[in-house]
């Protein structure tokens, strides 16, 4: 076999691994996934999780990356974006208001998109329920920035201040909009009566939690004035 053709078997032989990794670990919890539950559903030799990860924990860690992965490749530009915009001091009210739209938008999409499985979102839940060590990469890499960063958006659309407690959960408060409609999926789709969410659903949802959120942000101004 030559060095090209060795290369590619190695690497497909990896990434099936990951993607079985991301469905088992999901599924099963960190725990529960055995090595040979993962070896066998990516259809490997045992041997492979220590060749390519050293060890279950290192695989684990390398799902939690590829999500964060996924999920900055989706929001990451606008995040920063955002981050510049709240720096200058030429930021105005519809503007501000625009960002926060623009990434309800784009994170609900990679959230209910057919190439994100329900696996993502049941990883994330369940380092949120009961965390991991990993868990620390997930918050430091992504949650903790992206949340830090729209926190200070809603202080401004709000005219409160960032480290409030209130203006903290309110942020937790909007965000929960956009996981539920992945963790509460089957219910959804149970009373709907529908097998999976058409792009027409997707929009429904999308303007839904578009105006909670300009509720949520109207309602927590007028309090605070």
């Amino acid at each position: 076999m030559s060095d090209k053709k060795k290369k590619k078997t190695g690497k497909d032989a990896k990434e099936k691994l990951l993607q079985a990794a991301i469905k088992i670990f999901a599924i099963h919890g960190f725990e529960g996934a055995s090595t040979r539950l993962l070896t066998k559903e990516a259809g490997v030799n045992i041997s492979a999780i220590p060749y390519y990860f050293e060890s279950k924990e290192g695989l684990y860690e390398a799902v939690v990356r590829h999500i964060i992965s996924q999920a900055s490749e989706k929001v990451g530009e606008m995040i920063q974006h955002i981050k510049a915009a709240l720096e200058e001091s030429t930021l105005t009210q519809p503007s501000a208001r625009e960002f926060l739209h623009q990434f309800i938008k784009s994170m609900t999409i990679f959230l209910l998109s057919e190439q994100n499985t329900p696996y993502f979102a049941q990883i994330i839940v369940r380092e949120q329920m009961q965390p991991s060590s990993i868990f620390e990469i997930l918050y430091d890499d992504f949650m903790g920035p992206v949340h830090a960063i729209l926190t200070r958006l809603i202080s401004f659309l709000c005219g409160t201040g960032a480290h409030e407690v209130e203006t903290i959960l309110c942020t937790h408060s909007i965000l929960g909009q956009l996981m539920v409609f992945k963790t509460h999926q089957e219910l959804a789709l149970r009373s709907l009566g529908v097998a999976s969410l058409s792009a027409e659903n997707v929009e429904t949802i999308i303007q839904l939690i578009l105006q909670n959120t300009d509720a949520v942000i109207a309602a927590h101004r007028r309090r605070d004035e």
